[in-house]
C-alpha cells in the first residue's frame, strides 16, 4: 500500500492543480467578475487581486519543478515549469507595474495593448502546462 505515491504522481497531480486552477480564472473567475459587478467595483478588485494570483501562481508551479529537476527523464517538463514560474513572476513585478503605470498616467492605449500582451502570454502559459500535463501523464 502507498506504493503508487510516487514524486512522479506527486507532481502529475501538481501539475493538473496548476492547470485546473488557471483554466478556472481565466475562463471562469475573471469573466465572472466583470459580468456581476460593477466595471467600477471590477476593475480595481482585479487589480489588488493578480498580482496574488501571479505570486500564487508561481510559487505553486515552483513546487513540481523541484520534483522533477531531479530526474534527467523529466528534464524537459521540468524546464518547462520553471519557464512557466518564471513568466508568472515576470507579470507580477515587471508587467504589472508597468500597465498600472501606464493607467496611471492615462495612456489607455498603451494600457490596452499591456493587457492584450499578459492575456496572451497567460494562454501561452496554460499551453505549456497542458503539455507537460499530458507528458506527464504519458
Amino acid at each position: 500500500m502507498g506504493d503508487w505515491l510516487t514524486i512522479h504522481v506527486g507532481a502529475l497531480v501538481l501539475v493538473a492543480a496548476i492547470f485546473g486552477g488557471m483554466l478556472f480564472f481565466m475562463a471562469l473567475f475573471a469573466p465572472a467578475v466583470f459580468r456581476f459587478l460593477p466595471r467600477e467595483t471590477a476593475a480595481p478588485f482585479m487589480r489588488q487581486l493578480f498580482p496574488v494570483y501571479f505570486r500564487v501562481m508561481g510559487i505553486v508551479t515552483v513546487l513540481p519543478t523541484l520534483c522533477l529537476l531531479g530526474f534527467p527523464s523529466y528534464r524537459p517538463e521540468a524546464l518547462t515549469l520553471l519557464a512557466v514560474a518564471a513568466v508568472f513572476f515576470a507579470q507580477r513585478y515587471a508587467l504589472l507595474p508597468l500597465l498600472n503605470r501606464r493607467r496611471e498616467a492615462g495612456d489607455e492605449t498603451g494600457a490596452k495593448a499591456l493587457h492584450k500582451l499578459s492575456v496572451v502570454i497567460h494562454l501561452l502559459q496554460w499551453a505549456a502546462v497542458a503539455v507537460t500535463l499530458v507528458r506527464l501523464a504519458a
